[in-house]
């Protein structure tokens, strides 16, 4: 009885001693740090994309109409948040200015009607912006190119004897310079929505009495390319 009570006691010790010993294994094993967290997912603006516009235009002397169209181009995202690219554009528009004139002389009176038409313009431009994730602010610049066309219609007429009258039509498609501002949103997937103004510079070359043309756009571009989110 007494030897199995021994035995008893040293298999219990042994036990307890090899629970301790396999703790402190435990304890002495190496901590490792826990991984870390995952990183927010930020906005690429980086690929070719293009689109579509609908917009107005005006001049300063006042003519004004609207317009629609297309644009192509190409946005490189340089870490971590500017953005420069390249787009092209073009749209036809409703823009008009009409000028009439009479002038009376002894025996006779004149007339004089003009309608010139901003048939279509098309711009090409280098774009330069700041994104804040899905937000993109940006600024313009490059040429701008036009298709101007005018019809004049001339008469004089004498009371008592008729008149006599004469017309002509010009077409003509000038250059000029171009700079804007403008931002868009990424709204899902590879859809982005922007509004732009633009002002554009034909010089004294142009049936239109004034030079400048004010244009505020707003269209929707697809991107391609890119982590769609």
């Amino acid at each position: 009885m007494w030897r199995f009570t021994k035995l008893s006691v040293a298999a219990v010790m042994l036990v307890s001693v090899s629970a301790v010993s396999e703790a402190a294994d435990v304890a002495r094993a190496p901590a490792y740090r826990p991984p870390p967290p995952a990183m927010p997912l930020i906005y690429n603006w980086t690929g070719f994309y293009v689109g579509g516009h609908i917009g107005a235009g005006w001049a300063d002397g006042g003519s004004s109409g609207f317009l629609g169209g297309g644009q192509v181009g190409f946005n490189y995202q340089i870490n971590p948040q500017w953005v420069l690219g390249i787009e092209g554009d073009v749209a036809g528009t409703s823009i008009k200015d009409t000028v009439n004139a009479s002038f009376v002389f002894p025996g006779a009176i004149a007339t004089t009607n003009a309608t010139a038409s901003l048939d279509w313009v098309s711009t090409l431009a280098a774009r330069a912006g700041y994104a804040f994730d899905r937000w993109l602010v940006y600024g313009k610049v490059g040429g701008a190119w036009a298709h101007a066309s005018a019809n004049i219609t001339s008469s004089v007429i004498v009371p008592g004897v008729g008149g006599i009258g004469v017309g002509g039509t010009i077409n003509q498609t000038v250059s000029g310079l171009l700079l804007g501002v403008g931002t868009e949103y990424a709204l899902w997937g590879n859809l982005s929505a922007k509004v732009e103004y633009n002002m554009m510079d034909f010089g004294n070359n142009n049936p239109f009495a004034d030079n400048k043309f004010n244009v505020f756009k707003a269209g929707l571009n697809y991107r391609f390319g890119g982590m769609p989110f």
